[in-house]
């Protein structure tokens, strides 16, 4: 990786927003009191917008949405004061022109080290596995996936989960390409662990389990697919998903004694 892992500046503020959210400064947390929930909320905010030259009005919708004109102004000047006495470093972060920036000299966020790792080419990396498992590693869990609800949270969490499912979608078909069909089911297993709904990866757990002969696995997949789809979005899954399950048990139907159903 280009990017600096949090091992290699032990002083730096680490922030963790994939997963669980916590704050540190080298291996000590840095606990936030009830108190401070605003503080705590612009920081996450900060990072959700990227975490450079975010514009003050953005920050107050996102945080004081009921708030108006000077009021409003206030309400961010005094969340940047307690969050800079929070971190420790009135540097950690800036505002000029109106303008939010965290300071990436003084702070280290596992959210950034993942973009980094998404930006950087692989054409030339011989096994796209590893940089699946690196990410993992990364991705501890979802955007601050204990934290509110709010619109800009669960924008920030499906961008992030969206672009790690197609990172796993494209090592997986690569994966496919040289019938590595083990690995590729593998891949297609952990991006359902991300996203159970989404109904192209079992299809492509499906083909896989196919391509192995193992049928019954095949048809599981479909079954739990088609739960799942049933259960939560009120829909079959699609033609071209049934049309495989079809394949599976035509070619089930032909198998041995225990290679089917």
């Amino acid at each position: 990786m280009t990017s600096a892992t949090a091992t290699e500046y032990p002083e730096r503020i680490r922030v963790h927003v994939l997963g669980r959210f916590l704050l540190t400064k080298g291996d000590i947390p840095i606990p936030i009191p009830p108190r401070l929930r605003k503080p705590r909320e612009l920081l996450q905010a900060l990072i959700a917008f990227g975490g450079t030259e975010v514009g003050a009005g953005v920050l107050i919708d996102a945080l004081w949405p009921d708030s108006e004109g000077d009021a409003a102004y206030h309400a961010l000047e005094s969340a940047l004061y307690r969050l800079r006495q929070l971190l420790g470093a009135r540097d950690a972060v800036l505002m000029e022109g109106g303008k939010v920036s965290l300071n990436r000299e003084q702070l280290w966020v596992d959210m950034w080290e993942f973009e980094e790792e998404l930006k950087t080419s692989h054409d030339h990396e011989p096994d796209c596995m590893e940089r699946v498992d690196r990410m993992r590693l990364l991705y501890q869990g979802h955007f601050l996936q204990h934290e509110t609800e709010k619109s800009w949270v669960l924008k920030a969490r499906q961008e992030l989960r969206d672009r790690l499912l197609r990172v796993i979608r494209d090592a997986a078909r690569a994966c496919e390409q040289t019938c590595r069909w083990e690995d590729a089911a593998g891949l297609y297993r952990s991006g359902i662990e991300l996203d159970t709904l989404n109904e192209g990866l079992y299809r492509g757990l499906m083909l896989c389990h196919r391509e192995l002969g193992d049928l019954g696995e095949a048809l599981q997949a479909y079954r739990r697919c088609r739960e799942l789809l049933t259960r939560f979005l009120g829909i079959a899954p699609n033609a071209k998903t049934q049309a495989l399950y079809h394949s599976v048990r035509e070619r089930a139907a032909y198998a041995p004694a225990g290679g089917g159903l």
